[in-house]
């Protein structure tokens, strides 16, 4: 990404008169969030003089704080390290949505009672590979597992996980036991998310499905050339 960044952090690149973490912290906002953490790495100062200026002037209405993860050990280790044993919305950084987005009714879900939810949407064979595939009951909407990046032979989903989870107390607090005991894990090196929720789920506790919704669109910002695709895109 330097060569589009200049150096500077993916997620505050433009789209549109916005960068793409502040359309983040529209999304999170939008969906009723009492506040924002934003798990940082301490070689994103600017990422931090961001924050600084939102919570004095644009997001001022929603309590921010910054948190540091000391060493990129997996998404799970990145969630853990917010330092949060409450209900939650994670929400990756490089990825924002168009035409709407998931997660107020995953917020709602949680808010009901469900352990917690995985926004899903349908890709095809060719692409299985990059993602990890949820397999659904398709009359209850739960999850019965996560297959990370499987060959089309391997299930008959075609769900994917779209970047954004929610979380009750209950699941976070499972999530926070295994980060703080990570040898109970087959990779305790690499702290992954998937791994944890699918023990979570053979555990008991139920994850819900949210499919996006018809004019919901999912975009990358991660690579160079996502970015460049989702700047041709129509925002604001």
């Amino acid at each position: 990404m330097a060569d589009v960044t200049g150096g500077l952090p993916k997620e505050l690149l433009p789209l549109g008169s916005h960068t793409v973490l502040a359309r983040v912290f529209d999304e999170a906002r939008a969906a009723g969030a009492d506040g924002v953490v934003v798990v940082n790495s301490r070689s994103k100062p600017e990422i931090d003089e961001a924050i600084g200026l939102w919570s004095r002037t644009s997001f001022a209405d929603v309590p921010v704080r910054v948190a540091y993860q000391e060493e990129a050990r997996g998404l799970a280790h990145a969630v853990w390290s917010a330092g949060v044993d409450d209900d939650v919305i994670v929400m990756a950084g490089d990825v924002v949505f168009r035409g709407g987005s998931p997660c107020e009714r995953m917020s709602n879900l949680v808010y009901r009672g469900i352990d917690g939810c995985i926004a899903v949407e349908e890709v095809d064979e060719a692409h299985m590979h990059l993602y990890g595939i949820v397999e659904v009951d398709e009359n209850t909407g739960s999850i019965s597992q996560i297959l990370e990046k499987p060959r089309p032979s391997d299930t008959e989903s075609r769900w994917a996980v779209a970047g954004r989870w929610a979380f009750s107390k209950l699941a976070m607090e499972l999530v926070n036991s295994y980060c703080q005991n990570p040898k109970r894990l087959a990779q305790p090196k690499e702290i992954n998310l998937t791994e944890i929720i699918n023990m979570a789920i053979d555990q008991g506790l139920d994850f819900k499905a949210v499919a996006l919704q018809p004019g919901h669109e999912r975009v990358d910002c991660g690579s160079a050339a996502e970015y460049e695709a989702a700047k041709r895109l129509r925002w604001d």
